[in-house]
């Protein structure tokens, strides 16, 4: 077989690698991210040079096109369009404008996150009638031993840890960086609060999470919030209550599968706590089968399972429970799409602050993409690598007018950009009527 003879040739065009961001420009306008962040945003100190603002959404779209660390800032200025639409800041302004940001400010952004969130899950589903939260922190393994808050993590390694809040749709309510030996629990309870506050009161909560979440302050916090939910219960707790009531507890066959095994059964008991409020008891539901081998150490000649709840036999039966339960696993594919859509393995700076402000931008990039994800994949959305290389990194010519940009493609790019964005802007937001439709590439 002959080999081809391919060559290298300059051209004068203006090409962008990374056309589908003009979508995501829209999405800003679509809900009115720049009204909700940038009074929250720090004071410049003289009027000259990039606004806050411009910083914050060059940050966002940066992570959305693909930047993985601040030096990346600098390579993205050379694409055409990321310049025009962000007048491209360079990696060290990105930087020191990271670590510009105060404790109260950090928490002001942070409290706009489930915000945006619910505009865009409602955004997804007009007529929500119920969401499901689920929480789970994650490390985040870190190489520079001198960065702020880079601990021993339970792991072992030296990290930094995240708290973080998904809904149903994949959609990201809550997340907060914090030192690497940092217990899961610990700012969940002000995560759930924030959210909560921002829940209308006619959709119906539900909590999943695993057996670090299952502390008094959060049982408190959930039921406040009149937020029903089913937490893993620890090993040390559930044998108590076992114990209690191993005569009056019934097993009943079930069809769930627990422990690599066919045949469990499935029983229920009371948990009687004191400080609950308007109630004095909660409800464990176990699920075990046999134990094939057994150690020295087993008490016990099952396996068990438990998950606590404040629901009743009434609302949710035992099975039931435990098939809801299982959809906490959900949150660990959020966490890690998250981690591999941004790069947020590790952060990029050496002050947890400024790392905190680069993870809430994620969030907000996070929280776009996931709705776009809805634009490829209908019925559950996509990972967002899949919604980058399939929106985002499209390869266009950029042609300037007098107060105008034109973007030209392939026909193939060209017709299933428009398919998405004609399923974008066919959903109306809840403050529809204040938003006017930009054409994806006349601006």
């Amino acid at each position: 077989m002959n080999k081809l003879s391919i060559n290298f040739t300059p051209n004068a065009k203006s090409l962008s690698s990374i056309s589908g961001l003009k979508l995501f420009d829209d999405l800003f306008h679509k809900f009115e991210i720049k009204q909700l962040v940038s009074s929250e945003l720090p004071k410049k100190s003289r009027k000259r040079g990039f606004s806050s603002w411009n910083k914050f959404y060059t940050g966002i779209l940066g992570l959305i096109a693909g930047c993985e660390c601040l030096d990346d800032f600098d390579w993205y200025g050379n694409d055409p369009l990321f310049l025009k639409l962000t007048n491209s800041p360079s990696a060290l302004t990105i930087g020191n404008f990271l670590r510009k940001f105060r404790l109260k400010e950090i928490e002001r952004i942070r409290r706009i996150i489930p915000e945006l969130a619910l505009k865009v899950r409602l955004t997804l589903e007009p007529k929500c009638h119920k969401i499901i939260f689920k929480m789970d922190s994650s490390d985040h393994k870190q190489y520079g031993k001198k960065s702020e808050g880079v601990s021993f993590g339970y792991k072992k390694e030296l990290c930094l840890n995240s708290q973080n809040l998904f809904d149903d749709k994949g959609l990201l309510y809550g997340f907060k960086l914090r030192s690497g030996n940092t217990h899961s629990s610990v700012d969940a309870t002000e995560l759930l609060y924030e959210t909560f506050c921002k829940i209308p009161n006619k959709i119906k909560k539900y909590f999943v999470a695993d057996s670090a979440y299952s502390t008094m302050e959060i049982y408190n916090t959930l039921i406040n919030h009149k937020c029903n939910f089913v937490i893993n219960l620890k090993s040390n707790v559930w044998k108590s209550i076992l114990i209690k009531n191993k005569k009056r507890m019934k097993w009943t066959k079930s069809k769930l599968r627990f422990f690599d095994s066919e045949s469990c059964e499935i029983s229920s008991a009371l948990y009687p706590l004191k400080g609950l409020p308007n109630r004095s008891f909660l409800r464990v539901v176990f699920i075990r089968a046999e134990n094939i081998n057994p150690t020295k150490e087993d008490n016990f000649p099952y396996r068990y399972y438990a998950v606590v709840t404040d629901m009743s036999e009434s609302e949710m039966s035992d099975e039931n429970i435990l098939k809801f339960y299982r959809r906490r696993s959900q949150v660990e594919n959020n966490i890690k799409d998250l981690k591999n859509g941004f790069d947020f393995h590790h952060f990029p700076c050496m002050s947890l602050k400024a790392n905190n402000v680069w993870g809430l931008m994620g969030a907000i990039a996070y929280n776009l993409m996931r709705y776009a994800s809805f634009a490829v994949v209908p019925d559950r959305g996509c990972f967002i690598k899949t919604t980058r290389r399939k929106i985002v990194t499209i390869a266009g010519e950029v042609i300037t007018h007098a107060r105008s940009i034109e973007i030209k493609m392939m026909n193939y790019f060209y017709q299933e950009v428009c398919r998405v964005k004609a399923i974008m802007n066919s959903v109306k937001t809840v403050d529809a009527n204040r938003l006017k439709t930009k054409h994806a590439f006349k601006t």
